[in-house]
């Protein structure tokens, strides 16, 4: 398909932006194969003293549209012309008033073509040209070898195993996973075949000080006839060593196990695995959260409520308690790790999202490194994108529409591990070295970017289409200077402790900055925090002159020392002369 043919009306003239990210204006639309384009319109006399002056031009890419509708302004008199509703992936709503009825259907089924590709490589990373020097190439910034280097450093208890390679064993992971020693690629390609979609145990997090770790992996295939493999319960008893006893840390409820099991799931039996605690900590399956933040937005785009309705539906949406019981899992783990001094296993049931979100948040909780920006770059690359999170099928869609072909496997589990850390973030503001504007970049990106991060659905995709070939990572564009100090929060204090939030309902808020974004004037907001930063910056440079000033007072002290005693020393010489 060319996405020119797509493309019904490539100019329409006599537009006015009625409600959007800008003040209501008239102006023009354009279509390319992958933005709209609004033009502002400019005066015949601005024009005239200013022929080259610049139009504050309004982007919008087609996949960031959740949703298109067109309707007629008069039913009566279709003469009037249509209105143009965009509801965006970040939220976001345009309505464009169009002069012509005809010319407003013809661009919303352009948008709608435009905006539900079905091939990859139609995305517009494949057509973006790099705009700014690459100082830092986001691909190679992070892989597992140079994860594994690090943890050498810290425990010789792990190994570099590539069972993976040409992603034959398991299609989700990348080639090379990190896995415990003494465990041969043998005894992982058994555990494969015990585990659903091949995702045996791999390793998450190892805690330095207390020496244990976190895994991650999806049910076992125990089913109805009580299936084992004794390789895979080599490999979690491996991971026990002179510790009496670990934890299987379950995301499903003790029901949804269960009946996992009559479909050919299941959980670890108890005998088999004798010295494993088995824990459920339900988290909200990842098809529960399409429809949890569907209500939310709904809620908060609804500005005739009253209060009581407000807090009535803010209650009953189930996004809030979907991010007090993520967050509760993940402190769990957290708390055995460090606290029990036990390793951890990881799993709901495919392994893919219930279970990312509470690995990558625990490791949140105990990593001050992946609190900082480099280090959480890293962290999604991990857990999330090279883990297996398939992003180009939960990200399809946001909370106004679900896709014809991609509905089913929509979910907004990212969006909700993004919300969890902001939790954090509020309650712990100093131990981050980025802001809650980082957060919502993720999030937008993670819908609708020129970059290819997170196109695809695991790094076996990426391989075949060609994505680290032919697109840009985003952390090139993040990591390079001019960009990275934007998101750089000023009161950051480095905290190697780790972090302990309250989960408790009144500690749970809603998070406003992105879900009330564009019902609400931010202006005098961030104007303030703006100025909170600059001064916060401008004493951390006070306390560096200070601190520069007291090694100079210290050194000149010693010199001023030194030249006392050589003059102490010359006076006694000469009256002994």
């Amino acid at each position: 398909m060319e996405l020119a043919e797509a493309i019904e009306r490539s100019r329409v003239n006599d537009v006015f932006l009625r409600k959007g990210p800008r003040t209501p204006q008239p102006g023009s639309l354009a279509l390319t194969g992958h933005h709209l384009i609004f033009s502002p319109a400019v005066d015949a006399a601005t024009a005239a003293r200013s022929p080259n002056a610049h139009v504050d031009e309004l982007w919008l890419l087609h996949s960031a549209v959740d949703r298109v509708a067109s309707e007629a302004i008069s039913r009566d008199n279709p003469s009037k012309g249509g209105l143009l509703t965009l509801k965006c992936k970040n939220f976001m709503m345009c309505v464009f008033e169009i002069s012509k009825l005809d010319d407003c259907e013809a661009v919303a089924r352009s948008i709608e073509t435009l905006s539900n590709l079905n091939d990859v490589r139609l995305e517009y990373p494949f057509f973006y040209r790099c705009s700014f020097t690459v100082l830092d190439d986001g691909w190679t910034a992070f892989d597992a070898e140079q994860e594994f280097a690090r943890l050498q450093v810290r425990s010789d208890a792990w190994r570099l195993s590539f069972v993976n390679k040409d992603f034959r064993v398991c299609p989700s992971y990348p080639e090379a996973v990190i896995v415990p020693k003494g465990i041969g690629d043998d005894y992982l390609r058994s555990s494969a075949s015990f585990r659903e979609d091949g995702r045996f145990p791999v390793l998450s997090y190892y805690h330095r000080d207390t020496r244990s770790s976190i895994l991650r992996c999806s049910q076992p295939l125990v089913g109805p006839n009580g299936r084992r493999s004794k390789e895979d319960e080599a490999i979690l008893n491996s991971l026990l060593g002179a510790a009496a006893k670990g934890y299987i840390i379950d995301t499903r409820s003790l029901n949804a196990a269960n009946s996992a099991r009559s479909r050919g799931g299941g959980s670890e039996p108890k005998q088999n695995y004798s010295r494993w605690s088995y824990v459920h900590r339900p988290v909200p399956r990842w098809k529960e959260l399409h429809d949890a933040l569907s209500k939310l937005v709904e809620a908060c785009n609804d500005s005739s409520a009253s209060s009581d309705r407000w807090l009535s539906k803010l209650g009953g949406c189930g996004w809030l308690q979907a991010v007090a019981d993520t967050l509760t899992c993940a402190c769990v783990v957290a708390q055995c790790v460090d606290r029990e001094e036990v390793p951890v296993i990881v799993h709901g049931a495919e392994g893919t999202d219930s279970t990312l979100l509470v690995t990558s948040l625990s490791t949140l909780l105990l990593d001050a490194d992946a609190r900082t920006v480099r280090g959480f770059e890293g962290l999604i690359e991990r857990e999330w994108i090279a883990a297996g999170h398939p992003f180009w099928l939960r990200c399809a869609h946001g909370a106004y529409a679900t896709g014809a072909i991609t509905g089913p496997f929509e979910a907004p589990t990212f969006l909700l591990f993004l919300d969890c850390v902001w939790q954090v973030y509020q309650q712990f503001p100093c131990s981050f070295e980025f802001t809650e504007e980082f957060l919502i970049f993720l999030f937008e990106h993670a819908y609708a970017s020129e970059f290819g991060s997170f196109l695809g659905n695991c790094e076996k995709e990426k391989a075949e289409y060609g994505i680290k070939k032919s697109t840009v990572s985003l952390w090139s564009f993040v990591n390079n200077p001019d960009v990275l100090q934007k998101f750089f929060n000023a009161l950051y204090e480095p905290n190697e402790s780790p972090l302990w939030p309250c989960v408790a309902p009144q500690s749970i808020m809603l998070w406003e900055r992105l879900f009330l974004r564009w019902q609400r004037d931010w202006t005098h907001a961030d104007g303030a925090q703006a100025t909170v930063m600059q001064w916060k910056s401008r004493e951390k440079e006070l306390q560096s002159k200070v601190l520069v000033m007291r090694r100079q007072l210290v050194e000149l002290s010693k010199e001023a020392q030194l030249y006392q005693q050589t003059q102490l020393i010359n006076s006694l010489q000469v009256s002994d002369h």
